[in-house]
């Protein structure tokens, strides 16, 4: 009873915090000295579609926003234990372990993209809030998932 509980707070916190750190500011680019934009991760996916950047716009849109929300859907099944049917539990133990893997990715992606315009000399970036959030987010989910997928035997995946 005392590890649903716990489950259930990972999974709210984590949730709260991936949807509040999506929008909430997480850079301030300075070019010049002059021109000054500060984007949100889902202002600068906008952004890129905007501007044109498909692939740069799908690429982030997966890997921030849509695996880490598909992420909780899946831990939400399990720590409400809605399946009840012990096949369709596993498929969703397995999909979890998956995604899992990929759940640093998105953190990774915006690491990248500040050190990508730290190092252009004409512009600096500083970071606010809505990236520790959003990586706080990520880190709870993180545990959510490990401490979910403790109680399975899993195979490596052929």
């Amino acid at each position: 009873m005392k590890r649903k509980i716990v489950e259930y707070l990972m999974w709210f916190s984590s949730s709260l915090l991936l949807a509040v750190g999506i929008v909430l500011p997480m850079f301030s680019f300075q070019k010049f000295y002059i021109f000054n934009d500060t984007f949100s991760l889902l202002g600068g996916v906008l952004y890129l579609l905007d501007q044109g950047e498909i692939a740069l716009f799908l690429i982030l849109s997966v890997f921030s926003i849509v695996l880490p929300m598909y992420k909780m859907v899946l831990a939400f099944l399990l720590v409400s234990n809605r399946l009840k049917d012990t096949e369709q539990n596993m498929r969703t133990v397995k999909r979890l372990a998956v995604i899992g893997k990929w759940s640093m990715t998105d953190v990774f992606v915006i690491a990248v993209l500040a050190a990508t315009v730290k190092l252009n000399m004409i512009a600096s970036i500083e970071v606010h809030v809505g990236l520790y959030v959003f990586a706080a987010g990520v880190m709870i989910s993180m545990l959510l998932v490990h401490t979910l997928l403790s109680d399975y035997e899993l195979k490596p995946i052929a």
